[in-house]
């Protein structure tokens, strides 16, 4: 086998025959990072709730030559994770990459997050992270390893007013991304957490502009980040570039948390 260090540099971050299925892509971070891992040479599934919206990103790649397909796919429904993983095996054989990034993102205090609400977004942003990667070691341990990545956030670290609870699932995915690597690292499977910044998405949006100049001040770099900056650190993850790497958080964030500290 050639080790890292014998490889060139394009060699070292090609993803070619690589299948990658991008949780949340046919929008914002999860449509940039297809939209790179694609560039890199994998074949990505578009995935998110809607077929149609799916099947739209994914002609939209194809159009530029290359690899994908679209595949709906609910993560806060079980039967569709498991749906998910029957036809990457059957039409795939198995999968090289995953990147969980579906997410709820409520905009709420904590007194008016309700049982239901509360609910919903745990079974999204933390047990259909959980099931997904489940389902995602047995699909890698058929093609001999992978590598898993979660999004997470910086507020995972720096929680701020009216997304307590999105912080808070952001945080446990921290743990969770250590636990996996610990128990499938035997199995050649490498699973890291990213923890982007504020990344010019629907998310951002729901910060009024005072907010937003109040960031960009803050951020070292004096911008808002792109879906693609996101998307080039995961490259970096799921590369052979990145092989030494497992059990660790990535931030991207411009600089921000540098500021807050």
């Amino acid at each position: 086998m050639t080790s890292n260090s014998a490889r060139s540099l394009p060699e070292a971050f090609s993803l070619e025959g690589k299948v990658a299925l991008i949780t949340g892509s046919t929008m914002g971070i999860g449509e940039g990072t297809a939209m790179v891992l694609a560039q890199a040479g994998a074949h990505v599934i578009i995935s998110s709730r809607k077929q149609d919206q799916c099947e739209e990103v994914a002609a939209r790649f194809r159009a530029q030559g290359l690899s994908a397909e679209g595949r709906a796919c609910h993560i806060g429904k079980m039967d569709d994770i498991a749906a998910m993983s029957a036809w990457l095996q059957e039409t795939h054989g198995g999968l090289d990459i995953l990147v969980n990034n579906a997410v709820l993102s409520p905009w709420r205090t904590i007194e008016d997050t309700d049982v239901g609400l509360f609910t919903k977004t745990v079974d999204v942003d933390l047990r259909g992270y959980w099931f997904m990667s489940v389902e995602a070691v047995k699909l890698m341990r058929l093609k001999g390893g992978g590598s898993i990545v979660n999004l997470a956030s910086v507020a995972a670290e720096h929680p701020d007013h009216m997304l307590s609870l999105y912080s808070t699932l952001k945080t446990a995915l921290i743990g969770m991304s250590r636990s996996f690597a610990l128990e499938f690292g035997a199995d050649g499977i490498r699973v890291n957490t990213v923890l982007p910044g504020v990344i010019k998405t629907k998310l951002a949006d729901a910060f009024d502009d005072d907010t937003k100049e109040r960031i960009i001040r803050k951020t070292t770099v004096k911008r808002l980040g792109e879906p693609e900056d996101i998307g080039y650190s995961i490259l970096y993850l799921c590369s052979p570039a990145g092989a030494y790497v497992s059990g660790t958080n990535l931030v991207v964030d411009g600089g921000f948390s540098v500021a807050l500290m």
